[in-house]
C-alpha cells in the first residue's frame, strides 16, 4: 500500500510534536506547516526543533561541541608526527624567501620616496644649447 502525502505528513507531524503545540497556539496555521513540509521536506534543519528528541539532539551537538574545542596533548603530537621534516623545512625556505623579497621591495618604495622627483641640475647641463 502507497502512503499518501497527508499519511507521511500526519507520521512527521507526530515525531514533532512541538509543531502541534505551535499551531494549537495559533502562532501557525496547518496549511503553511503543511506547505513548508512539501518545499523544505521532511529532514530540512529547521524542523529539528520542533522534534520528539529535541532534548536528546541538543546534549549529542553539546557533547560533540566539548569534544571538537577539548585539544589534548597527544592531538599535537599525533598531528606532528604525520608531518614530514623535508616538506617543513620546503615550506619554511620558501616562506622566508618571500619575506626577503617582500623586505627588499618595501625597502625599494622608502628609498624612492627619501628621492625628490626632480632631475639633478647637472643633467640639465648634459644637454647642449644652440645659440643664435
Amino acid at each position: 500500500m502507497v502512503k499518501t502525502d497527508i499519511e507521511s505528513f500526519k507520521e512527521f507531524v507526530h515525531k514533532h510534536p512541538d509543531l502541534i503545540k505551535e499551531v494549537k497556539k495559533n502562532k501557525r496555521p496547518w496549511k503553511e506547516v503543511y506547505q513548508d513540509w512539501i518545499v523544505l521536506g521532511e529532514e530540512h534543519e529547521s524542523w529539528n526543533q520542533y522534534a520528539k528528541d529535541k532534548e536528546n539532539k541538543q546534549e549529542d551537538r553539546s557533547k560533540s561541541d566539548k569534544t571538537r574545542t577539548e585539544l589534548t596533548v597527544g592531538d599535537i603530537v599525533a598531528g606532528l608526527s604525520k608531518l614530514q621534516i623535508t616538506d617543513v623545512q620546503k615550506y619554511l625556505s620558501q616562506f622566508g624567501s618571500l619575506m626577503d623579497a617582500v623586505q627588499e621591495l618595501l625597502q625599494q618604495f622608502n628609498n624612492q620616496s627619501d628621492r625628490p622627483n626632480q632631475l639633478p641640475e647637472n643633467k640639465m647641463n648634459d644637454y647642449p644649447s644652440y645659440r643664435d
